[in-house]
């Protein structure tokens, strides 16, 4: 198991491509950040170079709705160019938003009303015809239930048994879970049952306490027994940070956590 600094989060005192060096001597395996659109591509992999620090996921969702049979076109079109862009970064995933994210990480309303089969249906054909091209890439494409209740209302994509109906559907090894603890937990709880029981399907997992959002410790998860059951399943990927810390340096607080979690 290795550990991932969303970067999006943590250290943000810190010019964006000097959060890599951060992470590196805070005793991160790997970065971790959004959207790509906008940020300088050839300064991040100098960056990831000079840090001697892997990239392990960023967004490949940039244009349209996964959901949105009327998008499908140019959400294939962005999330072609992002798995280049992964194979290029060394990046092992990239995860696919089923929705728009706003600048403050709320959705944008759908244009029209799409029912649920018709979301799964969509978002099943966009994924099979990607699942091809990351299999050769030797990418994988990450899809992500996020909680609805505090953060991101109206997201099309909200409980795991609905994400990993749609990974089995697609049936690639290169289309998995990123399973996140926080997001789960508002939307569902039961988070160790969930991991013994899907852990196999999972191409990421995320961390973070509620309420909040803060570092493990600061609210009602118990990490080390989490993380604890996460290992006992044999899942040896990529646990990421994406929390904001809280009440002390973010140094002190990554230092603990690793301490915890290692």
């Amino acid at each position: 198991m290795e550990f991932s600094c969303c970067i999006e989060m943590i250290f943000l005192k810190e010019h964006f491509l000097d959060r890599f060096k951060k992470a590196k001597e805070a005793g991160f395996d790997y970065v971790e950040f959004w959207d790509w659109a906008g940020k300088d591509v050839d300064a991040i992999e100098r960056a990831a170079e000079e840090a001697q620090i892997k990239i392990a996921s960023f967004q490949g969702s940039i244009r349209g709705v996964m959901v949105d049979k009327n998008d499908r076109d140019i959400y294939i079109e962005d999330l072609k160019k992002s798995i280049v862009l992964a194979s290029r970064l060394k990046a092992k995933a990239v995860f696919c938003m089923s929705d728009i994210m706003q600048e403050d990480r709320s959705v944008k309303p759908h244009q029209y009303l799409i029912s649920p089969s018709e979301m799964r249906e969509n978002t099943i054909s966009v994924l099979h015809e990607l699942a091809p091209i990351a299999e050769e890439a030797e990418v994988t494409l990450v899809i992500e239930p996020l909680n609805t209740i505090v953060d991101h209302a109206g997201y099309s994509l909200s409980s795991t048994a609905e994400g990993v109906e749609i990974i089995r559907a697609v049936g690639s090894p290169s289309v998995k879970l990123l399973y996140d603890a926080y997001h789960m937990q508002i939307m569902e709880g039961n988070i160790i049952e969930t991991i013994k029981a899907n852990a196999k399907y999972f191409g990421h997992f995320h961390i973070a306490d509620v309420p909040g959002r803060h570092q493990p410790g600061t609210g009602e998860l118990n990490y080390a027994n989490i993380i604890k059951a996460l290992k006992d399943t044999g899942y040896s990927g990529i646990v990421g940070f994406e929390f904001s810390p809280s009440g002390k340096p973010d140094e002190e607080v990554i230092a603990e956590v690793l301490t915890m979690l290692k």
